[in-house]
């Protein structure tokens, strides 16, 4: 079930960021599992602007979908990261710093300098899921072990 929320960002008496979520469900709502996770991503996005202080200065009306599910980027490039050409080891090389930084070092100057906009912007988004995610995303963990089974090859 894809549903629609409407978001007030605002902020409390306090002057902390609050969110007035219209659109929820009512009372005895049925969830199925992968409803549970759209809604929670949703809820993600919501506190994610609340965080960044959308609404801290005047209240601001936002919409937000169930139905826009975000890949984690190691799924969205896995191509590129697994390309093997200089760049894509480049981001190859991130990715294996970011599972183990003791064994596997990045010089991320040698990456952003030589690299276009497009991977530029893969690196920083891979470094974002990363700080938000972690290694509870199995993406970043399925990837970072095939690297290791690649490079032990």
């Amino acid at each position: 079930m894809n549903r629609t929320f409407t978001v007030k960002h605002t902020t409390d008496r306090r002057g902390r960021p609050l969110a007035v979520i219209d659109g929820l469900p009512g009372g005895a709502a049925e969830f199925s599992a992968e409803d549970l996770r759209k809604n929670a991503r949703t809820f993600e996005d919501i506190a994610d602007a609340c965080d960044q202080g959308v609404g801290a200065g005047y209240p601001e009306t936002a919409t937000y979908n169930t139905h826009q599910v975000r890949n984690s980027p190691f799924v969205t490039y896995r191509t590129e990261i697994l390309g093997g050409y200089s760049t894509g080891q480049r981001l190859a090389a991130l990715t294996l710093h970011l599972y183990n930084g003791a064994a596997h070092g990045v010089r991320l100057d040698n990456l952003l300098s030589n690299a276009d906009k497009r991977h530029t912007r893969i690196a920083l988004e891979l470094l974002a899921w990363y700080a938000k995610h972690g290694e509870n995303c199995i993406d970043f963990m399925n990837l970072a072990r095939h690297l290791l089974e690649r490079e032990a090859a």
